[in-house]
This record gives C-alpha cells, sequence and structure tokens, in this order.
C-alpha cells in the first residue's frame, strides 16, 4: 500500500492506530487497533456511518477495546504491521479502485474491515453489531450521492503523514 493513496483522515486513523498499539505494548499494529482508531474519529465518515446504521460509534470502539485487552502485551522491540492488516489496506485499495476512487479513505477501510468476517476479532465485533458490507454500501451511497468520491483533503486539514509511522 503506497501511504501517498491514503486520505489524510485514513493516514490519521493509520498513524493513531500505530500509537495505540504501542501504548498497549502490542508487537503488531493489528486490525483492531485501525478499526479502534477509525471509530475514533468522533466527526469521521467511519462514526457517521455507524450512527446512520443505529449503532453507537463508542459502543462499538469500546467492544473493539475489549478485544485489544485480550492481546498479548510485548515490552521493547519493534512494532510492525500484521499479516491481517496488510491484508485490510490491499483490499482497501481494491475497493477504492473499485469504486473508481483516486484515493483510500475511511470507508474503504471499513469495507475491508467489514469483508474480513470471521479471520479476525475486528470483523466479528462489526458482525455483532450488524453492520455488513451492504449496510455499508448502502449507507455510503446516500452519502456520496451529495458529495461524491474522497478527496485528498476529506474537509479536515490535520498533520501530514509522519515516517516514523510507516515502520
Amino acid at each position: 500500500m503506497n501511504i501517498n493513496r491514503l486520505t489524510e483522515k485514513a493516514q490519521e486513523a493509520t498513524v493513531a492506530a500505530q500509537r495505540l498499539a504501542e501504548e498497549q505494548n502490542h508487537n503488531q499494529i493489528e486490525v483492531e487497533h485501525l478499526l479502534y482508531a477509525l471509530l475514533d474519529q468522533p466527526e469521521g465518515l467511519v462514526s457517521q456511518i455507524m450512527r446512520r446504521l443505529q449503532v453507537d460509534p463508542e459502543q462499538a470502539k469500546q467492544q473493539v477495546a475489549g478485544e485489544l485487552a485480550r492481546l498479548p502485551k510485548v515490552y521493547g522491540g519493534q512494532v510492525y504491521v500484521s499479516s491481517r492488516l496488510k491484508r485490510v489496506f490491499d483490499l482497501a485499495e481494491q475497493e477504492a479502485s473499485r469504486l473508481k476512487d483516486e484515493f483510500v479513505s475511511t470507508e474503504h477501510l471499513l469495507l475491508a474491515i467489514a469483508d474480513e468476517g470471521d479471520k479476525g476479532a475486528g470483523g466479528r465485533v462489526l458482525r455483532s453489531l450488524r453492520v455488513t458490507r451492504e449496510q455499508i454500501y448502502q449507507v455510503l451511497s446516500t452519502i456520496r450521492g451529495d458529495s461524491g468520491s474522497p478527496t485528498r483533503t476529506r474537509k479536515i486539514n490535520i498533520r501530514p503523514w509522519s515516517a516514523t509511522a510507516a515502520t
């Protein structure tokens, strides 16, 4: 995944996922770290999608936090991206291409996580909240009806991607 193809909000979530993994002494950045970071953007598109699906983003975030608490802690060493998370980024990139979007945005990441299904806790949390890929698409079609495809800045100017977050 080319990080320059991520929208700023997607980059922000990726950096937050790495920070969360480090704070919780996890040696891998997992899909659940990313899902938590996406849900932790209160004005972000993922939270908006969840609310439209009548799911409280805070409740979803707490369920993901519970899954993160189950991960083993490792003290010292490098934090790296898990193979599951790499797969989610690949799926998100494919989703962006399929939707003819220039950039990979937070909704593409959410769709990829939902696509993961029972392969990981993030997909299971979404499924337990009855959030499906099809429902996400339905909400996106109404949202995009007005706004079109994702833009690079996504209306909110955030700090640029940090080179240290790429490790």
